[in-house]
């Protein structure tokens, strides 16, 4: 029992510690002109990493593909080889939780947690419906953007958003995963309004907009993600005190019941 208790105060007094490094960590970035950023997105079938250090940003993407869990350590690596700088000199991690492959996103955050944990690093996750929202917004004039992505079993991952200077995009109502007669109804000073489309969940347009009561402003639009785009949301995030620490870091499947261990 005695050696239990021990244990436990150890482990507790462990997280208590690196807990107070990550506060001190974020109140070192808010104070920086020059932020290290380390990006990793293995959400898709291929695996992406980014360094943005300033105004440089180093990138690696893997050519092959569903080969996250082999190839995204050694690219980390080679990015902070080339920077010159090691793991503890970077100031934040930023992942794409998801949605996205289930087991591409759970490689993802394992790797964020573990060099969170490594390293006193915080962590902002990211979603990828959030990134292409944003992408949308930052390549054409509109506000307002649907997010629509094919998900499992004619199912689409959907989330609404609109610009927000101080979040990048902010979500509307909630994301959600289900079939297009499922989807829940936006909030009611939303289901008007003319909405840009993204994703490439919209090949039934017209179903899901009669659907929501909703209109849309243009054409569906599959927009570029770059790294810096991501950077610039996941900086935003941070000081909007939305870092988490690696206890905390979970895949964003949008699925409302699932084992996350």
């Amino acid at each position: 029992m005695l050696q239990k208790i021990s244990v436990g105060k150890c482990r507790q007094g462990f997280f208590l510690l690196w807990r107070r490094k990550i506060a001190q960590r974020a109140l070192t970035v808010l104070n920086l002109n020059m932020n290290t950023l380390l990006i990793i997105d293995t959400s898709s079938i291929h695996c992406a990493v980014a360094l943005q250090r300033g105004d440089v940003l180093l990138e690696r993407v893997s050519e092959a593909q569903r080969k996250s869990a082999q190839r995204v350590l050694p690219m980390i690596s080679e990015l902070l080889l080339e920077a010159k700088i090691q793991l503890r000199d970077i100031d934040i991690i930023a992942v794409v939780a998801g949605p996205g492959s289930f087991t591409g996103v759970r490689i993802g955050v394992a790797v964020a947690q573990g060099l969170s944990l490594s390293a006193a690093i915080p962590v902002v996750p990211l979603s990828s419906l959030a990134l292409l929202a944003i992408a949308t917004v930052s390549e054409n004039s509109f506000d307002r953007v649907l997010v629509s992505e094919e998900a499992r079993e004619d199912e689409l991952y959907f989330a609404a958003y609109q610009f927000s200077d101080r979040q990048g995009v902010e979500l509307v109502g909630r994301e959600q995963v289900a079939l297009i007669e499922n989807l829940r109804a936006l909030p009611e000073d939303s289901a008007d309004a003319s909405w840009c489309l993204a994703g490439n969940g919209w090949q039934r347009q017209s179903e899901i907009l009669q659907h929501l009561g909703c209109t849309a402003a243009a054409e569906p639009q599959i927009p570029v993600i770059g790294n810096q785009l991501i950077a610039k949301l996941a900086l935003l995030r941070f000081n909007c005190g939305e870092a988490v620490d690696a206890a905390a870091l979970r895949p964003n499947y949008v699925k409302e019941h699932l084992d996350y261990t």
